[in-house]
């Protein structure tokens, strides 16, 4: 007979109350660490996408992630044909928007307006509205290259060389709707998943020439402006030869003009070729910053990143702290709710170290059971988050370790509140004074 499960039949309902109060807990311990694992892959997950080795950027800029920085396109030819390159291609990339409001399903509204009310005392008016703009990241690549989409989980990839894109499942746009970048509409041929920047931002693929007229072109009424200004500017040389200020002018405003710039140059190195080596060829010979890409993940993850990454890892440690101290106060306070029928069990002579065995098994079943319960619930809420959560079962696994060694110390801290508890000690004081009638009265008359 099993004193643990017998107990715990006869306590069913505070057992499971207990063991669902413990689940919930660790249900938060779990997502956060599904957060930070989030914000990891977010951070990487577009580098990693990519396959690049190598980034390179303009010369003392960080990376394109962080810092819009601006190449002439034909760079990345000389790059090519240096030694150990085996695959180059140019990139642009840059934060964009469209006005398009959001549609909220009812989990998103509660938890919107659960922040309103929360907030209400730290904001001013109008800086918790419902936002009516879709951000997102413009990605542009040469197809065929480095840079496009990973994989199409509806309709297709971009195939013609203008006026197509591939958005992410985030953004809620559909395979077949139009939506207007810059001067021109372009129509979504397909969606890709889990592609977003360190901001969570979600991403649009676009070829390279139709991300330089979304991002780097310029507004016409700016450029006429820099059209008139360069043109009185060139007026005193116009003294000089009146016949120049006209070509002058218009050589000024194509530079003005020209859209031939990337971002940045995706590198991947050959095989067996050392990366570091082709890195400092390349920093050496073009005057250009190149970066690895664990270096572009760490400037975005220990960049704008790093402090809610830290804040969370202490939050989730306090957390799991506090899930200890429930789960020992709750052995305790069942062990000294079984006081009577301990030492009922004492008097019948049960052995001490099947009583002790009751509190561990009890306890240990409990934090097994509320991991399990808490693990559960967080898989089937990760996609209702607004942001990516990702807990995987090695984190289940590593929780139901820890839970197992915790509730092993709370039952340690509980054994001696039934060891000498009053009601524990009369029954051994019992069970001394029969033992002692019976060896008495077996003894010779």
């Amino acid at each position: 007979m099993n004193l643990a499960i017998k107990d715990i039949r006869y306590h069913l309902f505070k057992f499971i109350s207990s063991t669902v109060g413990v689940g919930l807990i660790l249900m938060v311990v779990l997502t956060i660490g599904g957060i930070i694992r989030g914000i990891i892959l977010d951070s990487s997950t577009i580098i990693d996408a990519t396959g690049a080795d190598l980034w390179v950027v303009q010369k003392d800029w960080l990376g394109p992630f962080v810092e819009i920085s601006r190449l002439p396109e034909d760079y990345y030819h000389a790059i090519q044909s240096m030694h150990g390159v085996d695959e180059v291609s140019p990139l642009v990339m840059a934060w964009d928007h469209i006005e398009r409001p959001m549609r909220p399903t009812p989990l998103m509204k509660f938890m919107y307006m659960n922040t309103v009310i929360g907030t209400r005392t730290m904001v001013q008016p109008g800086w918790m509205d419902m936002p009516h703009d879709l951000r997102f990241i413009v990605i542009g690549y040469e197809p065929g290259h480095l840079g496009g989409p990973p994989v199409i989980v509806a309709g297709r990839g971009i195939e013609a060389s203008h006026y197509e894109i591939v958005a992410d499942v985030k953004t809620g746009l559909e395979p077949g709707e139009h939506i207007r970048l810059g001067d021109f509409d372009y129509t979504v041929v397909g969606l890709t998943k889990n592609i977003v920047g360190y901001t969570a931002d979600p991403v649009i693929y676009a070829t390279l020439n139709d991300a330089q007229n979304i991002l780097l072109e310029a507004d016409p009424d700016l450029l006429r402006n820099i059209r008139r200004r360069t043109q009185q500017q060139l007026l005193s040389a116009a003294t000089l030869d009146p016949r120049l200020s006209g070509p002058l002018a218009n050589h000024a405003s194509q530079i003005a003009e020209n859209v031939s710039f990337v971002n940045a140059v995706a590198v991947k190195v050959q095989p067996g070729v050392s990366v570091e080596m082709v890195a400092r060829e390349i920093a050496r010979w073009k005057h250009l910053t190149v970066y690895t890409s664990a270096r572009e993940v760490n400037m975005q993850l220990m960049g704008s990143n790093r402090l809610i990454l830290l804040q969370l890892s202490l939050f989730r440690l306090i957390l799991l702290i506090i899930a200890g101290v429930v789960i020992g106060l709750i052995t305790y306070t069942f062990t000294l709710d079984k006081l009577k029928e301990i030492a009922v069990l004492k008097l019948l002579g049960t052995q001490t170290r099947r009583i002790y065995s009751m509190i561990l098994q009890q306890a240990v079943l409990m934090g097994l059971l509320g991991t399990l319960l808490g693990a559960a619930l967080e898989f089937a809420s990760e996609p209702y988050f607004p942001r990516r959560v990702v807990a995987t079962r090695g984190d289940v696994v590593q929780m139901l370790i820890v839970i197992s060694v915790i509730a092993f110390l709370a039952s340690i801290m509980a054994i001696p509140a039934g060891h000498e508890s009053r009601p524990a000690q009369r029954a051994r004081h019992i069970r001394r004074r029969t033992d002692g009638v019976r060896d008495s009265s077996e003894g010779p008359v």
